[in-house]
This record gives C-alpha cells, structure tokens and sequence, in this order.
C-alpha cells in the first residue's frame, strides 16, 4: 500500500495543508482511527468492543420494547453485556424472530447526533426479507470502510472507474466518484449502468470509457470475462483494479476469473442490514472483519464459536446502530474462519464467505460442506459459459450447464466425472442439462453456482 493521496481542504483559500470541514472531516478522522485501531492488540480491540456493547445495551433496554423482552427472557441485565463474552450469553437473533417483533423491535428514540434515522429492506434471497433501521453514525462508518477499501487496495483515485450493479440508474457518466470518495479526494471520472444492461451494451460501454476501475456483481464479472476471453484484444487494458460486490465469489469462481482476466480479485463482504462485514485483505485472501463497527462470531450447529478451519453460521452485533438492537443476529450466511494475516493487521479474518445455507452440499450423515465443482478445469473439457448444481435430494444433483456449442456424450460423461470428484466421490446420480441461454438471476441481480432442496435448507 503506497502513500495516502492527499484530503480536499474545505476551506476556501486553503489547499496545503488540506483541511477538511463538515462530514468529510468527520470521516477522514474516522479513517485515521480505523487505520490505527486495525494493528492493535486483539485484547485491545475486544475491550473498545466491550466499552461500546455496554453504552449500546443500556441505550436499547430503555427504549426498545423487543430487546428488555429478549433480556428478560434469560435474565441478563443490560450492564452485564459488557464484553465479547458476556454477549455470547445471549442467544442469537433469526430473521423469524426479527420480523415477528415488529415495531417493537426498534429503538423509540436515538442519542443527539445519530440522525438522521432511515429504513432499509434486504433483498430478501433467503425468502425472508426484514426492513432494518439505520442511522446517520451507520453511513459515517460505512463511508469509512470503504475508504478503507480503497486505501488498502491502493486504488488511483485519478483514474476512471465503471460501477455495473442492479440499484444503479440508467446509463450515466459523472465528473467524479460520488460519496464518500469525491468528499474527501480528487477522483478521475466515474461512469454507471444497471445490471440490466444488455452485455454487449456493457463491453462496448467500458471500452469506450476505459476505466482503471471496475465493480460489479460477480456473476456479471464472469458473463463479462467470457465475452472478453473470445475476441483477440481481451479485455480492456486500462483495468487495474477489479472489485465485487453484492454477491458469494466462489473460490472456482474466482481462480477461473483470476486466470482469465490476469488481476486479482478484490471481494468485498455486506449485508443491508450490517453493511460492510469484511473487505478482502491486498495481501491474500483472506477476508478481515470490520471489528471496529461490529463484532462479527462464526457459529457451529452446537452455537460454539468455531476455530480456525471450520464452517459456521455468520452471527452480527452492530456496535453503533442506536436505532434497531442488532445484537447477535443470524444474517444468514456460512463463513470458514481464518487465521492470522499475514499483512500484520490484527482484525479477525474469514477464509472464505460460502453463501446461505442452501449453498452447501448436505451429506448423507446431515452434514454440510462447501461444494466445488471443478470449474477451473471445465475448460479442458467443454468451452462452459456458465453452470449451476442443485442437489434435489441426498443421492440426486441436478447439473445445468450453458455452451454455445451442443456437447458430445462424452463431454458430458467428463464433465459430470469431474462434478462428482470435486464433490468428494458423491455416489448418487448426477443429472446433465444441456442449454444455449444464460441461466437466470434473482431479482437483486444474484446468481448461485450451488442450490440445496432438501427439506428444512432456508
């Protein structure tokens, strides 16, 4: 990571020194923080955790009706929940549970400052969708982390960058990034289009703007770098940084994007509900958890913190969001946990984000791990554009694949030999089905490689 480029000063005459003024200075000195706090101690990083869950429980217990229920019902105080360890007495929060409570569940006020309050609805892919209440303080940190993000990764606020994802507007290109980046730096020029665009309109689009930058959902990164791969000039030269967003990057997904595209991938982990969870480290892959604004645990099926290597449940407490008590909440998503970074920061990491539940293969014993589907090596088979594997029952998978050329019986006999190896020597029957048409996305513009139909998988 090379030297921060400077701040925009917001004081007229003023440009060196840079001082920023308003909400940018808010989050530049919130950036400051976060860059400090990210190398602390990890006891040092659990006590501020602590200090906050006690400020945080004591403001809820007065004015969310849900929450003094929920402590209640197992007797807890709401000054005992003053350390990592003493929240994870209190038992984690379902999406059921969260909608069930209704009104009741949010706070009937929020401290000075903290406005203003707004309301966001997920997306709702696990068919359970909440609206969630979030303050001014929550935008603060998610402007912070972002930057963060940017920083980490080095990006050249000069350069262009093209942001394709489903909540943008029709096509349109703009003097700079927008917030939080143009608040606080100079920036290249910006250019956005929904996820809707047609994907030759995309590539004609970005060869024409030629942005160093590109964000997008990773199914339509792979749509992109597929059109890239057939034409001789490959993809655009000008790209250095790609980022994704909004979505699961499988690990196949990601080593065949990697070797096709020649960068690295940049994940970025969120939700509506706790905004940024994890941003993946410039060192590696591993993922770091934004433990300055949330305590974020991995859960086995027991509810017992897992260690290094295992797969959990993801489970959130948002330290700042004085608005709705989101304390301890199932978000919905499986997470392996990893270990210490190698970049020296001390923040906890994830190995990989797995997607929902559903997203994971289920065994005959009831359970579950990461499937794989030996995608990097598809390519020496078959020209496979896109696939998708949906286990119906514990001895049928069904295996959807898209070519732009029928495949042979023996394509399909090699590539349903590779499925089942990279399933770990799954015994039962796998299903080829053959098709020329991309496979569907979800509303929100998501696409899942893995779908398990089993009875009782949400």
């Amino acid at each position: 990571m090379g030297p921060a480029p400077p701040l925009k000063s917001g004081l007229d005459g003023i440009v060196w020194p840079p001082v920023p003024t308003g909400e940018a200075a808010t989050i530049a000195a919130l950036v400051a923080s976060l860059q400090a706090s990210e190398r602390l101690p990890l006891a040092e990083i659990e006590a501020g955790q602590g200090a906050q869950l006690a400020r945080l429980a004591a403001h809820h217990a007065r004015h969310s009706p849900a929450f003094r229920a929920r402590l209640a019902a197992v007797g807890l105080a709401p000054q005992t929940l003053e350390s990592v360890a003493r929240l994870r007495e209190l038992p984690p929060l379902s999406r059921q549970q969260l909608q069930a409570a209704g009104k009741e569940f949010f706070a009937a006020q929020v401290p000075r400052g903290h406005e203003p309050v707004g309301e966001v609805t997920t997306s709702g892919s696990t068919g359970e969708p909440v609206k969630m209440k979030k303050t001014g303080v929550g935008r603060l940190f998610w402007a912070a982390c972002t930057i963060r993000d940017h920083l980490w990764h080095g990006r050249d606020f000069a350069g262009r960058m093209t942001s394709i994802r489903p909540t943008n507007p029709p096509y349109v290109e703009m003097d700079d990034w927008g917030f939080p980046v143009a608040d606080l730096f100079a920036t290249g020029k910006a250019q956005a289009m929904p996820g809707t665009t047609g994907l030759e309109e995309q590539i004609a689009a970005i060869d024409r703007f030629q942005p160093q930058h590109l964000l997008c959902f990773p199914s339509n990164l792979k749509a992109l770098a597929d059109r890239w791969a057939a034409r001789p000039e490959g993809r655009p030269a000008s790209i250095r940084h790609i980022r994704t967003v909004g979505a699961m990057l499988s690990v196949d997904l990601r080593a065949r994007l990697v070797r096709m595209l020649g960068l690295p991938i940049e994940d970025n982990y969120s939700s509506q509900e706790a905004g940024i969870i994890a941003l993946q480290c410039p060192a590696g892959e591993l993922y770091h958890t934004m433990a300055e604004s949330l305590v974020v645990e991995v859960l086995d099926e027991q509810g017992r913190a897992c260690a290094e290597g295992e797969v959990g449940r993801v489970v959130v407490t948002d330290l700042h969001n004085f608005a709705a008590p989101l304390f301890r909440y199932e978000i919905g998503d499986y997470a392996e946990v990893g270990g210490r970074c190698s970049c020296g920061r001390t923040l906890p990491t994830f190995r990989h984000v797995l997607g929902r539940r559903r997203n994971l293969l289920m065994k005959a014993d009831g359970s579950r791990f990461l499937p794989r589907a030996g995608f990097e090596t598809f390519d020496e088979i078959a020209a496979i554009q896109q696939y998708q594997v949906i286990q119906h029952a514990l001895d049928d998978i069904e295996f959807k694949l898209v070519s732009v050329e029928a495949l042979s019986a023996a394509q399909v006999n090699a590539l349903a030999a590779t499925l089942r190896q990279a399933l770990g020597g799954f015994a039962g029957r796998i299903r080829v089905e053959q098709s020329r048409e991309r496979l569907p996305e979800s509303r929100a513009g998501k696409f899942e490689d893995f779908i398990c139909k089993l009875d009782g998988v949400a």
